[in-house]
């Protein structure tokens, strides 16, 4: 039922109103005979009953619905890389004879068609407009398209039969495929991508950087490596400049690039007094189409602190002597050696000193407040002479917890075994030595930034000229989280038999490195090696600087800074994450980050995390949208910015419809069938086309449901007003009306 008034407002109503119809019925008959008065009281009574029936509205809802032929739609890419020529014709004209083939075969078939295009907005080609597809679309997004005509489509009230796709796959906005994929399928509305055009290259100029942070110490000379990759362009020759950041030219370099070729081009010059930002730049060649990789920048960090080393030899020999009398002349480092003549006579010389001073003792840190008044603790021979269990602890607590650094520089730094020292090792050793052997970088040495830019190239045929080394000890295991920067290559063996020569490894917050060899020295003794550039020098100090680089705390820092990425595209969220490492408590840093227009700061408060250890760190985040570089560094008041760390963070232009075009075929099929559709060839299109592009079942559609009351049926109505007809023709015969 569906009564005209609620039903506790109704009821009580109608009895009121049946009792008070009879009762008066039967008041108003007292005058007429009993038989009269009986057919008049049951002609009101029956009267009112089918009132109340009405008013009780019964009745049932029904369903209406409609059912209409289910359109077939095409969707065309017309965006500007479809103007891209493949073969003898444009991927544009490509598309349009397909969409002709397409209309030969609705109009065949009889079916139901409809035609859009997108590229910068979703557009309905009407009947009769030209085929031919005009490719000037700026942008190409066909996760939203198809997403926008399935909301025009619905508002229509139309459910297609299946969308057929017509597109290079080019996309230039981040793919939302999955929102669209779920509604499709929904829907019942399978997706098929003819994918458009061939492979092709587009010219192409580009500038790469392995190193977008480079940390020097003032006085020392910068190095920046810059990758130059051209593709489909000739041979040509252009000119490569260093600007600062006024964008004045600190330094140009002629580079000579062969077609599809990378060449590396390295900049050496002074480092500047205060950390900055250079940039690299190519001229654009004639007919490159994107640009925006022709420039890029690099965070020179200028560290004033000296870095604070502690050398420990126990079998001094001339790799020991050579290194630590290295060390004591750079200015920007703070050493302290101790050297083990006997087991009761030691001498120590630190920078600044010509003379040692001898002990009875060793003179090595035994309390963790002095392992931290060092960055860098050297290993020589014989580290069992120095290290106890107590030590050891201290040690690995000095790395993990505090982040700094441990070089075992001569190879297996102890006899026999040291459990104790064993976990700080990147490797487990096996017995035996390796005879005469050369230095060889591996690839990974080179993509963590050591060599190819602070120090020469593997290619570089520098190693092959370099004297030989020996003592490299045999290596059971490389322990996981290692990094192998360098090989050890025997003189008298294949190139395939080498072994682990150069090594780091992560070790919690600091990083422990060994080179297993000995007669560095050499490289610095033979007048031949030094007329290489003096690589002794340059192979210790690049690799000491670039395993402090690679500790999570610098030099002279107590605070580290890392984001989750160093570039990034435009509203991607960056996490920050802060850590602590002095003695004393700290109050919380601030967060400042300067965007590519230096306006006024974004400044953050950190949140507190529950660090491990009781160390203090601190967490946050943001999310970049303008284009260029930002500058992440931390604020904390009294504290000179200097000793604080930064990063350099950068926001990459999206691409443009132009920037690169190679088709991506890929993408298409993984579309389509996440649609429950499929990726059809061009080749197998007209098969297609016949098996598949068919009339489907009519698509039923609600459009709502009414209420039916059973009273409309004549009947009830007749049968009313029939009790109120004779009731009225009998009062009027028996005189009471």
């Amino acid at each position: 039922m569906n009564p005209v008034l609620p039903f506790f407002i109704l009821i009580p109503l109608l009895l009121i109103v049946v009792s008070g119809g009879v009762w008066l019925s039967w008041k108003s008959t007292a005058t007429t005979s009993g038989s009269v008065r009986k057919v008049l009281l049951s002609l009101r009574l029956l009267a009112l009953v089918a009132l109340a029936l009405i008013l009780l509205n019964p009745g049932k809802w029904i369903s209406l619905t409609d059912r209409t032929q289910r359109p077939w739609v095409t969707l065309i890419d017309d965006s500007q890389s479809m103007s891209v020529e493949a073969g003898e014709r444009s991927r544009a004209a490509e598309a349009s004879q397909l969409l002709e083939a397409l209309d030969e075969h609705h109009q065949k078939e009889d079916l139901t068609t409809e035609t859009f295009t997108f590229g910068d907005q979703l557009e309905e080609r009407k009947e009769g407009t030209d085929l031919e597809l005009k490719a000037s679309g700026q942008h190409s997004d066909l996760s939203k398209a198809a997403d926008s005509l399935l909301s025009q489509l619905s508002a229509r009230g139309e459910t297609p039969a299946g969308l057929v796709i017509l597109s290079d796959g080019r996309q230039t906005h981040q793919p939302r495929q999955s929102d669209v994929s779920l509604r499709a399928r929904a829907l019942g509305v399978p997706f098929f991508t003819v994918p458009i055009g061939s492979q092709y290259q587009a010219p192409d100029l580009a500038l790469t950087l392995p190193r977008k942070t480079v940390t020097v110490f003032p006085g020392q000379n910068a190095q920046i490596t810059v990758g130059v990759s051209s593709k489909n362009l000739g041979s040509f020759e252009s000119q490569l400049d260093l600007l600062d950041e006024k964008m004045t030219l600190l330094k140009k370099e002629t580079v000579r690039v062969g077609q599809d070729e990378q060449v590396w081009v390295t900049f050496s010059l002074p480092a500047p007094e205060q950390s900055t930002t250079w940039t690299v730049s190519i001229p654009t060649q004639d007919g490159e189409f994107r640009t925006s990789n022709n420039s890029a920048q690099v965070h020179l960090r200028v560290l004033k602190n000296k870095a604070r080393v502690f050398i420990a030899e126990g079998a001094p020999y001339w790799d020991s002597k050579f290194l630590a009398q290295l060390l004591r002349q750079q200015e920007y480092m703070d050493v302290h050696s101790v050297h083990r003549l006997s087991d009761t006579r030691y001498f120590r010389i630190d920078s600044g000193e010509s003379k040692p001073a001898q002990s009875e003792t060793d003179f090595f840190p035994s309390s963790l407040e002095a392992l931290q008044s060092y960055d860098l603790i050297i290993f020589g021979k014989n580290a069992e002479h120095f290290i106890t269990a107590e030590r050891a602890e201290l040690l690995r607590r000095f790395v993990r917890d505090q982040g700094g650094a441990v070089l075992f520089a001569r190879a297996k730094p102890y006899s026999g075994r040291l459990p104790a020292l064993e976990p700080l090792e990147p490797v487990a050793w096996a017995t035996g030595t390796s005879d005469e052997f050369s230095l060889r970088p591996s690839l990974d040495g080179q993509a963590a930034g050591l060599f190819g830019q602070a120090l020469p190239a593997p290619e570089s045929e520098v190693w092959e000229t370099l004297p030989k080394l020996k003592d490299g000890h045999r290596v059971d295991i490389v322990k996981p989280f290692t990094r192998v920067l360098a090989h050890g290559r025997l003189a008298t063996s294949s190139v395939n038999d080498q072994f682990p020569l150069l090594l780091v490894r992560r070790y919690g917050q600091g990083v422990t490195s060994l080179v297993n060899a000995d007669g560095l020295w050499k490289w610095d003794f033979y007048p031949k090696a030094r007329e290489l550039g003096n690589m002794y020098h340059e192979f210790w100090i690049q690799l000491i600087y670039w395993m402090l680089s690679y500790s999570e705390f610098l030099p002279g820092q107590d605070y580290s800074l890392n984001l989750s990425a160093l570039t990034v595209d435009p509203g991607t969220p960056v996490a920050v994450k802060i850590a602590y490492r002095g003695k004393d408590s700290s109050s919380a840093p601030q967060l400042e980050i300067i965007g590519p227009d230096s306006s006024e700061p974004l400044l953050l408060s950190p949140a507190q995390q529950a660090g491990k250890d009781g160390r203090l760190t601190w967490a946050a985040s943001f999310s970049p949208e303008q284009v260029g570089n930002y500058q992440v560094r931390l604020r904390l008041p009294g504290m000179n910015k200097e000793a604080l760390p930064a990063a350099n963070l950068t926001v990459s232009a999206p691409l443009a419809e132009m920037d690169e075009l190679s088709p991506d075929h890929d993408f298409l099929k993984r579309f389509a069938e996440s649609t429950g559709g499929k990726m059809i060839p061009v080749a197998e299109f007209q098969n297609f086309l016949k098996e598949s592009v068919t009339e489907r079942s009519p698509a039923t559609l609600d459009q709502g449901m009414i209420w039916k009351p059973f009273w409309l049926h004549f009947i009830l109505p007749f049968l009313l007003t029939a009790f109120l007809t004779s009731e009225w023709f009998l009062r009027r015969r028996n005189g009471l009306l």
